[in-house]
């Protein structure tokens, strides 16, 4: 897997040029499709779960740390920051690492308003394009036990899922965070315009 992870980082990196990003697992996450009939349809799937048995492997540096990464207490989205409109007009969305630090369990929602223009693609998915229909409202995040991680971040042991935040708009995206079942935290996704 470590092999694989660093041919796909390299490519990564020779075709984009820039730093090397961190390779996905083995499962990758279609781009989805950005057609306006396939975008305009409600998500009709309600929740996925994420568990340690599903887990990717890779080194994220400063991944609780940097300020280009979405960061609630245990729970980073890498580059996901800041998604410039371009990038949400041309593949409707943006792919977005999650980490959850070992031992953690984070729920990741569609703020209510949110749910008839974007999904979470995180989770089992159908081969092939990813569509809006296939996505979801919500997903729990089970971190790996401590011990167990087969990803580092920042200096954590991390459980690592690599996927897509799919939106038919560039939009200021709303979202709930639950962290070790708490009430949730209304956040905001950056899918365009700053929020």
């Amino acid at each position: 897997m470590r092999g694989l992870a660093t041919v796909l980082a390299a490519l990564a990196f020779a075709s984009c040029g820039g730093s090397p990003k961190p390779a996905a697992d083995a499962r990758p996450v279609s781009t989805p499709t950005t057609a306006p009939e396939d975008l305009g349809q409600a998500t009709s799937r309600g929740h996925a779960v994420e568990d340690c048995s599903r887990q990717s492997e890779a080194e994220f540096p400063g991944a609780f740390t940097s300020r280009a990464n979405f960061v609630v207490g245990p729970f980073a989205m890498i580059d996901g920051a800041y998604t410039d409109p371009d990038t949400v007009r041309e593949f409707g969305g943006n792919k977005f690492p999650v980490l959850v630090q070992a031992g953690h369990t984070v729920t990741l929602a569609l703020a209510p308003d949110a749910r008839r223009i974007a999904g979470l693609a995180y989770g089992p998915l159908p081969q092939g394009e990813t569509k809006m229909r296939d996505t979801y409202r919500s997903v729990t995040f089970v971190a790996c036990r401590p011990g167990t991680s087969e990803s580092r971040g920042g200096g954590f042991e991390v459980t690592f899922w690599s996927g897509f935040v799919l939106t038919r708009m560039p939009v200021c995206l709303p979202l709930d965070v639950s962290i070790d079942g708490a009430p949730p935290r209304r956040v905001a996704l950056a899918l365009g315009p700053r929020c």
